[in-house]
């Protein structure tokens, strides 16, 4: 007698003592020995999905290929159906993509629905326990195997008598055996930063954590960044951002995917303070052409990159490291924002040893992006920008000039060491020309500037 049939005659019975006229005969419900039998259920299920040891699938290959298939048992095959999934050591590949998986495959094929239930559930599974690369090598046999699973999947839960999980899960979501076995759950994946929900859901399906679904699940999440609503997609950034810390493999996909959709937005101009400093970790800064990195996207998405840097730099520099907000200097240099193509901030000796908090959360997000001023002790701190063909110099304190050079003004072995000597941002010997605070020194900055062809954006 099968579990299925005790526990419909159990609840036949108490069904029977439940109707009115057998009421008097005060049965109570037998809750303990129902709790029991769930018990038994989910032990005689484990054991009838347990994965059988190699031994026994190798013997089983075996007798197949000495024999023949009219040899086999029921307990053959499912050994047989269990092996697609596994790399013997005589074979090079898991068995699902060799020339005898190949001959299993077309067995399977043509196996009655009554034979075929016995090994569904080791199909399902060898059907989710290989790669994206194993799959993108050989394709034939696994996607024969996903069409015997989706072809038979209504026939076997109708002719069940009671469906176990993984089947009602199957069912319950048939979209994992077509063509695009991930959209409906990229939306509940996006949402659910620890990714519970939609494990919940497969959960039964016992899918490999390197299985190719959740490779195109991932994939399939990042494509969608293109077609979805702005305000979705600012809010899945923080969600990504996680996915990349968690998966380093996707770091180009997600990246490239995010800034090239940020470049598309309205707010493009304003800074997304968290992607700019993954940026920065992963490919560097944008404004150095060895930045390999920043070649994966278009050079407008990569210049949008550069001024959010700009744009953050002289915000820290007027702000945190001139001893009080400049906004004078700061408005004037925003003007020229997007024909800035490189700034840089260099940090005198008090910065760097004793930072404020605000000047220590500055160098901790932006390490490699500046540089110590070397040569006195109480130098001002400095930052440089380029603008056309001049890199100018300015400095935290007002009794300081602005230095126009037409190369930059320090060595390449102060380039590598991070150190420079405060003589090369100030020298009026190597500058092109230099010019004062003065009164209203807007305007005779704007007159020397044009005399240069630059013009406010």
């Amino acid at each position: 007698m099968s579990i299925a049939i005790l526990k419909q005659g159990l609840s036949q019975s108490v069904d029977n003592f439940s109707k009115s006229d057998q009421v008097h005969n005060k049965f109570a419900k037998p809750t303990k020995l129902m709790k029991t039998l769930a018990l038994i259920e989910r032990k005689f299920d484990d054991m009838e999905n347990a994965q059988p040891i190699e031994e026994k699938i190798v013997n089983s290959i075996l007798k197949l290929e000495e024999h023949g298939k009219d040899y086999l048992t029921k307990r053959d095959w499912k050994n047989l159906a269990w092996s697609l999934s596994k790399k013997l050591l005589s074979y090079e590949d898991k068995i699902l993509f060799t020339f005898i998986g190949g001959q299993l495959i077309e067995q399977f094929s043509k196996m009655e629905p009554e034979s075929l239930k016995f090994v569904y559930f080791p199909l399902l599974y060898g059907y989710f326990a290989v790669e994206q690369d194993e799959i993108n090598k050989r394709p034939n046999n696994w996607i024969q195997l996903r069409n015997i699973l989706s072809s038979n999947r209504s026939t076997l839960f109708q002719a069940t008598l009671k469906p176990k999980k993984w089947l009602t899960t199957l069912t319950d979501h048939p979209e994992v055996l077509s063509l695009d076995p991930s959209k409906r759950f990229i939306r509940d994946f996006l949402q659910n930063s620890d990714d519970s929900r939609v494990s919940n859901q497969l959960e039964s399906l016992s899918i490999a954590p390197n299985s190719w679904f959740w490779d195109s699940l991932i994939n399939s999440s990042i494509k969608s960044v293109k077609t979805m609503k702005e305000e979705d997609y600012f809010k899945v950034i923080p969600r990504f951002l996680l996915l990349l810390e968690r998966n380093p493999i996707y770091t180009t996909t997600i990246l490239t995917a995010l800034l090239e959709r940020y470049a598309s937005t309205s707010k493009r101009a304003v800074v997304h303070e968290n992607l700019k400093n993954v940026c920065l970790k992963q490919w560097g800064n944008p404004q150095y052409d060895s930045s390999a990195g920043w070649r994966n996207v278009g050079s407008d998405t990569r210049k949008m990159v550069v001024q959010w840097f700009v744009r953050a730099d002289l915000e820290t520099f007027f702000t945190v490291f001139s001893g009080g907000a400049d906004t004078r200097r700061f408005n004037y240099w925003m003007r020229f924002l997007k024909q800035v193509t490189l700034s840089e901030i260099f940090l005198n000796n008090q910065v760097m040893l004793y930072p404020t908090a605000q000047q220590a959360e500055f160098k901790k997000n932006n390490l490699g992006r500046f540089k110590k001023i070397s040569g006195k002790s109480n130098a001002a701190n400095a930052f440089m920008i380029k603008i056309g063909g001049f890199y100018i110099v300015e400095f935290s304190e007002m009794n300081n000039a602005t230095y126009f050079y037409r190369q930059i003004p320090y060595s390449s072995f102060q380039e590598k060491t991070h150190k420079v000597d405060i003589t090369s941002l100030k020298s009026t010997s190597r500058a092109e020309f230099y010019l004062s605070h003065q009164s209203a020194w807007e305007n005779s900055f704007d007159r020397r500037l044009k005399s240069l062809g630059i013009f406010p954006d």
